[in-house]
């Protein structure tokens, strides 16, 4: 009996972790939905004609780019300090019960096949992610699921070549059918 409820209990905690994440991630890309959506009703209010200074030199053009690619590099760098953090509380909680004395040995033999499984899926999405790099994407994302795998590039718009190649590394290097595969261009 209790075999079971510490059993319900890592799963019920693992299925939290992963909705966690994936709720992140979703709610970080509402936000910025709801920016631009922002954005454009207050754009709405001004006036029909806007005139805007050019940029007075080169060194102020570089500058705005630069600062374009700060908050796309900074989603991702963002996205992995998170990433990073919830896989070590994971593998803590994990390794809590593996070392833990108490833990009867069907429930070790559990906790270090998850661990094995948690190590294999972290260097899964690592060896996509440079394999996709190595294609020429300045940075990618990529998040392994049971049944799915997404795939956020660093690219606002991708051709057919593109995501036909992004496809074929993901799907050559995890097995998933291309159905379960989903490939967002960040914009």
């Amino acid at each position: 009996m209790v075999l079971k409820r510490k059993s319900l209990v890592i799963g019920i905690l693992m299925f939290l972790l992963i909705m966690t994440g994936y709720l992140n991630f979703r709610y970080n890309n509402n936000v910025a939905d709801y920016r631009d959506s922002e954005n454009l009703a207050l754009d709405s209010k001004k006036p029909d004609i806007l005139v805007k200074d050019a940029p007075a030199n080169e060194d102020e053009l570089n500058e705005q780019e630069n600062n374009i690619e700060t908050s796309t590099t900074s989603f991702f760098k963002d996205f992995r300090y998170n990433r990073e953090n919830t896989r070590k509380k994971e593998i803590e909680y994990i390794n809590n019960i593996v070392d833990n004395p108490n833990s009867d040995e069907n429930k070790r033999a559990e906790a270090q096949d998850q661990l094995l499984q948690l190590t294999q899926i972290m260097e899964k999405e690592l060896g996509v992610e440079g394999l996709i790099k190595a294609k020429g994407f300045d940075d990618v994302i990529v998040m392994l699921q049971e049944n799915s795998v997404n795939v956020v590039v660093d690219k606002k718009d991708l051709s057919s070549e593109e995501v036909a190649q992004i496809l074929d590394i993901v799907r050559r290097e995890t097995g998933q059918e291309a159905e379960n595969i989903k490939i967002i261009p960040r914009t």
